[in-house]
C-alpha cells in the first residue's frame, strides 16, 4: 500500500503513513513519483498528476479528477455554481458592488496574494486580477469530511490580543487560527455537507465553509484534498481511523 502525494504536501503524507503503518501493522510507503513502481491500494494525498504505471488510476481515495477540480480555484467556483452550491465566486470584470478582495494569486495559501478593496479607485490598480465579492461570513468553518462525514471541525478565530476588523479576511498572516468546535452546535452544517457530498462525492479533505451572515446561508470557500496533519495529533487520529473502516 503506498500514498501519492506532492514534495509540497510530503509531511502531512507521511504523518499518515506512519500512522497507518501502526494500525495495519504493515508498511505504508509514501512516493511524490508518477513513474512509481509501488503496487496495492493506493491513497492520493492532494495530487492530481497521472501515475505512468497505473493505467486506470484508481484509488482508495479521492480520483485525480476530483483532486484536480478542488484545487483549481476557478474550475471549483464554476463547479459549484453548476452544482447550484453556494460558494465564494471567483470573477474577471468591473464588480457591481464592493467590497471585493482582489486574488493576485490563485496557487498561494495563507494569505498570500490577497488584497481588500472598498471602492472602484482602490480596485481600479488591481482591474486584471480576478476577485471575489468580500461576504459577511460568521463564522468560517474548517470541516474536516470523510465519505460525506464530519470527523472534525474548527472555527477561524482572531488572535486575542488583536482588535476585530471591519471587513475581515480571516487568514492566518492576519492573525486568525483554527479552534476545535462541536459540530452539534451547528446544526444547519450536517445537512449542507451531505448535500455537497452527494453532487461532489469527493471522499476526504478539509472543506472551508463560512455562513453568509446576510443570506443566512452557508459558502463553500474552498476545498482541500490534503490537509495538514502535522501539528493537530487528534486530526491525524480522525483520518486514520476513517481510512481503517475502508482499507
Amino acid at each position: 500500500m503506498f500514498i501519492f502525494t506532492t514534495r509540497t504536501m510530503y509531511p502531512s503524507a507521511k504523518a499518515l503513513a506512519n500512522s497507518l503503518t501502526e494500525k495495519l501493522g504493515r508498511k505504508v510507503y509514501v512516493t511524490t513519483n508518477p513513474d512509481t513502481t509501488l503496487r496495492g491500494p493506493m491513497i492520493r494525498w492532494g495530487s492530481s498528476a497521472l501515475l505512468i504505471n497505473t493505467p486506470t488510476n484508481i484509488s482508495s481515495g479521492n480520483s485525480y479528477e476530483f483532486v484536480n477540480h478542488s484545487s483549481n480555484k476557478i474550475l471549483f467556483s464554476d463547479i459549484m455554481a453548476r452544482l447550484s452550491t453556494p460558494c465564494v465566486e471567483i470573477n474577471t470584470g468591473i464588480p457591481e458592488w464592493f467590497p471585493v478582495v482582489i486574488r493576485r494569486t490563485l496557487t498561494g495559501y495563507g494569505g498570500a496574494g490577497i488584497k481588500l478593496c472598498r471602492n472602484m479607485d482602490e480596485w481600479a490598480e488591481f482591474g486584471d486580477y480576478y476577485w471575489s465579492y468580500w461576504r459577511d461570513l460568521r463564522p468560517e468553518l474548517g470541516v474536516h469530511i470523510f465519505n460525506g462525514k464530519i470527523i472534525r471541525l474548527f472555527k477561524k478565530v482572531r488572535d486575542s490580543y488583536l482588535d476585530n476588523e471591519e471587513f475581515p479576511i480571516r487568514n492566518a498572516s492576519r492573525g486568525y487560527h483554527f479552534s476545535l468546535v462541536d459540530v452539534n452546535n451547528y446544526p444547519k452544517l450536517i445537512p449542507f455537507v451531505e448535500n455537497f457530498y452527494e453532487k461532489f462525492p469527493i471522499m476526504f479533505g478539509r472543506m472551508d465553509v463560512g455562513w453568509d451572515y446576510n443570506e443566512k446561508l452557508y459558502r463553500v470557500i474552498e476545498f482541500n484534498t490534503a490537509p495538514c496533519l502535522t501539528n493537530n495529533p487528534d486530526t491525524l487520529e480522525a483520518y486514520t481511523n476513517s481510512f481503517m473502516e475502508v482499507l
